[in-house]
Order: C-alpha cells, then sequence, then structure tokens
C-alpha cells in the first residue's frame, strides 16, 4: 500500500487546491528554501493527528477559509488490511478493489450512520470516503485505529529529543526492535522469565508479602461497602513494556551517553543508521504494517559515498515501503528514474508555479546525467549538460532527415550543416562579432551561426588559437543558459 494522491487545501503555503500524485517507490522533492518541500510531510502529521485550524491554514486567507488534506491509499493489499479484526468493520469504505481516501478538514459537516443518526464532523475528526455515499463519514473507532492501517517514520533536518528516548513503536528504533524480537516471546529464556516472575511475584513471594495489607484492605471494603474481594495482581509485562523503558547509549573515547543528549548530527546519522538496517531485515511471513519514510535532507552530514550507500538502502527498502525525500543534493539523485520514481521541483520565484512535476529528465538516452540532474532539479546551467545536450539534438536531426536550406540540404555528420539548420530557427540567438572563430575578424574558414554552436565549439576548444590570434570571447552561464532553452523548446517542438 502506498500514498497515491495528496491534495491540500488552503495548506500552509499552498493556497487554494492542490493535487500531488505519488509514486509507490521514491518521491523525491528539490528546490528552492521554504518553498514547501517538508509541508508535504507536515500534510501527513497533519493527516494522523490534526491541531487548531490556525496552525497549517495559509496565512492572510479571510477568516470563513477553511484548511483541509486529503490523502489517497492505493495497493493490492488495501483489501486485505481491511479484511484484519481491527480494520473488517470498515470494509464498506473500500473504493474499488484497491483504494481508500482520508481527509481531516477545519470546514465542519455532518453525516448520517446505518441508524440513521446524524452525527456531526469537525477538526477534530479522521473521516473516510464511502463510495455509496458519496460523502466523507467519520465511522465509530476510527480515529483510534489509524495506526493499523499505516505507520510513519520522520527524519526531520532538526530532529528533537524524544525521537530516541526509548524504543516505542513510534520510532524507527522501537519499529526495528520489535520487528526483530517478535519470536523472542516464545524462546526458552523468555519462558525462564515468565517462570521467574511467578516466583518472584506469586504466592511465595510479594504477593506473599502484601497479603496482610491486602486482608486488611478487604476487610474494611467489606466493612464499609459490603462483601468484595481484593487481590493484588502483579502480571508479567509484556515484551513492548520492557523496550519502552530501553535506551540508546553512544559511546565515544570511553564515555557512554544517552543518544538524546548528542548533537543532531549525531542523531541523524543514527536515524539514518537504523533505516539501512530496517532494510536488511528479513521478516519471515512479514504482515508489518506498512511504513511510509518521510527524510528530511538526508545529505546533511554526509560526504558523497556516505549518500551513496544511504541511497542504496533507500532504494531496497522502497520495494516495501513508500519513501518521501525533500534534497539539495545532486547525488541522491544519481539513480533517479523516469516512470519510477517521482521528482517535484519547488520554487519561491515570482511568475512560477509554487510545485511542478518534472517532466523533462529523460531528454539524453543515458539519462539521468550530472548536468541534467543539476539543470532541471537546482536550475544550474553548466558548460557539461550543454554540450550533452547539443549532441543529442544533432543526433536527433540527423536520425529524422532534417533538411536546411529551402530543403536542399539534409543535416550530416559535421556541426556546420546541423549549426545552419538551427539558424533557421525562429527564436535563433546568432552570433555576433564579438562570438567569431577569431574575435573582431572574419577569414575564409566557416564562421558559427548560432550562439549554441560557437558556445559548444568553445567548450571543446578553449583558449587561444596558433599563431598567436586573439582569445575568443568566453560564453558566460547567462549566454548558456539561454542556448539549452534554445535547444530545449527545438527538442520540443521538432525533435522529441
Amino acid at each position: 500500500m502506498y500514498i497515491s494522491k495528496i491534495t491540500l487545501e488552503n495548506f500552509r503555503c499552498f493556497e487554494g487546491k492542490t493535487d500531488i500524485l505519488l509514486n509507490s517507490g521514491i518521491n523525491f522533492f528539490v528546490g528552492d528554501n521554504n518553498a514547501g518541500k517538508t509541508t508535504i510531510f507536515k500534510a501527513v502529521e497533519f493527516i494522523k493527528s490534526g491541531k487548531q485550524k490556525e496552525d497549517w491554514i495559509t496565512k492572510n486567507l479571510s477568516e470563513d477559509a477553511e484548511v483541509s488534506v486529503e490523502l489517497e491509499l492505493k495497493g493490492d493489499d488495501v483489501a486485505q488490511l481491511l479484511g484484519t479484526d481491527k480494520l473488517k468493520k470498515y470494509q464498506s469504505y473500500l473504493v474499488g478493489d484497491d483504494k481508500l481516501i482520508l481527509k481531516r478538514s477545519s470546514k465542519e459537516s455532518t453525516w448520517t450512520d446505518s441508524k440513521g443518526k446524524e452525527k456531526n464532523i469537525s477538526l477534530k475528526n479522521i473521516t473516510f470516503y464511502n463510495p455509496e455515499t458519496k460523502v466523507f463519514e467519520n465511522p465509530s473507532g476510527i480515529d483510534t485505529v489509524l495506526s493499523s492501517l499505516f505507520d510513519t517514520q520522520f527524519v526531520y533536518s532538526d530532529l528533537k529529543n524524544e525521537d530516541y528516548q526509548g524504543f516505542g513503536k513510534t520510532n524507527i528504533a522501537g519499529r526495528l526492535i520489535s520487528d526483530v524480537t517478535e519470536q523472542f516471546k516464545t524462546s526458552p529464556e523468555w519462558q525462564k522469565l515468565e517462570e521467574a516472575h511467578s516466583v518472584a511475584f506469586g504466592t511465595e513471594g510479594l504477593a506473599h508479602l502484601l497479603s496482610e495489607v491486602q486482608s486488611r484492605v478487604q476487610g474494611i471494603l467489606n466493612e464499609q461497602y459490603g462483601e468484595a474481594k481484593v487481590e493484588f495482581n502483579f502480571g508479567l509485562p509484556t515484551l513492548d513494556n520492557f523496550f519502552k523503558n530501553g535506551n540508546i547509549l553512544l559511546e565515544e573515547n570511553g564515555i557512554k551517553t544517552d543518544v538524546s543528549e548528542k548533537g543532531t548530527g549525531m542523531q541523524r546519522a543514527l536515524a539514518l543508521s537504523l533505516i539501512q538496517v530496517y532494510a536488511d531485515i528479513d521478516i519471515e511471513g512479514d504482515t508489518r504494517t506498512p511504513l511510509f519514510f518521510f527524510i528530511d535532507e538526508p545529505e546533511t552530514f554526509l560526504h558523497p559515498q556516505a549518500q551513496d550507500k544511504l541511497l542504496n538502502s533507500l532504494e531496497k527498502i522502497s520495494t516495501n515501503s513508500q519513501i518521501f525525500i525533500t534534497t539539495h543534493s545532486p547525488y541522491l539523485l544519481r539513480s533517479y528514474k523516469k516512470g519510477n520514481h517521482k521528482l517535484y521541483i519547488f520554487s519561491r520565484k515570482y511568475g512560477e508555479e509554487r510545485m511542478r512535476e518534472d517532466n523533462q529528465i529523460g531528454i539524453l538516452p543515458y539519462s539521468p546525467s550530472w548536468g541534467e540532474i543539476n539543470y532541471f532539479a537546482f536550475k544550474v546551467a553548466s558548460p557539461e549538460f550543454h554540450n550533452e545536450l547539443f549532441g543529442e539534438l544533432h543526433n536527433l536531426a540527423r536520425s529524422k532527415n532534417k533538411t536546411f536550406e529551402n530543403g536542399s540540404k539534409t543535416v550530416g555528420k559535421g556541426i556546420s550543416c546541423f549549426d545552419t539548420w538551427l539558424s533557421e530557427r525562429s527564436d535563433v540567438i546568432p552570433t555576433d562579432l564579438e562570438h567569431v572563430n577569431f574575435k573582431g575578424k572574419v577569414n575564409n574558414s566557416y564562421q558559427d551561426k548560432t550562439m549554441t554552436s560557437y558556445i559548444r565549439n568553445y567548450i571543446d576548444h578553449p583558449g587561444d588559437y596558433p599563431d598567436g590570434q586573439p582569445v575568443r570571447k568566453k560564453p558566460t552561464i547567462e549566454e548558456i543558459k539561454d542556448s539549452i532553452e534554445f535547444m530545449l523548446k527545438v527538442y520540443e517542438s521538432e525533435l522529441k
């Protein structure tokens, strides 16, 4: 099961309604700081535990504006999950064969239950879409069993110490230990503990010591309130109860310290290490509740080789668990595959969409290259990507038998014929006297007609020409970017 779509309405920086389609594997969020990348994480937290409307709604809206988040869960195992004891009463909320739609909204509404009773819904209620009534409903008990449907693991760049206090199932350490030790409950060691507990707390142990107190309490109770039997019971705690008292210690220079007292860098390193170990755990007959990972800037404090190892682990986890990553690192996108992953690019610039799905990475046959990733994901124009794109477009123009000079000639291997073909485009960027083969001079050799070809030739052959000829003018990054944009338009309109 995975989150196939998130719909935001007036949620934080996303004013109005925004639909986000997601992949079952890895979903990358890149772009400007403070543009809303981690807001997607917060939207899932909002679904699980909504708070005051003012904490979540887009600022500066009118008082009657409402905030909501809708979550679409999809997968072959959705029907199976709804067949478990805890969730079978909610099977009527299955949409089709493989979908559930959840929503939390500040807009108050009502619905009618199976007994004809009208019930109110507010921000504090999680609701399920009923495909029969076609309204969102809040069936009895759904708020308390939501964790049986899916779990979430958040690793923010500003981790909180409580994320590492104990081994509760709400953090990755507790989840990992719980999964690994499931079979321990039937081990001889646990049976011995049960026997020892029975001796220590039974009639020969603590219960015996307290028998007099127990009798006196029972006597007073019977005398004043009526006959009743009192028994002090000390049942064996479950294995999970023992885990709650545990913690993680890190030893440095011979000194052991609780990890919650360590710095953010060490805490993040531990969290990512636990996630990587979780990827390698093979649980026989795995029936674990689906777990979604939300990791904020995992490259922080990691050198490139460590980022590679982390990405390999995340790729492995993504075959079973959906992953969401915010990042500023091109290294984490080196294995990005269009169709297998999702990439959303966020922007704070005026006139640009707040968030858009990438549909450009994949132009090159060997995609993604570093130049391609840096340009499309991080808006960094580079000579490397310019040359990669130039070569690919030249190859495409040849393979498609593009013609120039009124159809009298066909683009071939030579750069000059491709340059001439480019020069006939209506929005071409031509060269000028500052951008010729020799600065300020024209000779009998071929002169680049377009800035695109000039930049390509300069990148391949920079510096002085023989015999002390003047240095050609170096293209600026702005000129390289403009040329790349021109080539992309040519690709979309004529070569795609």
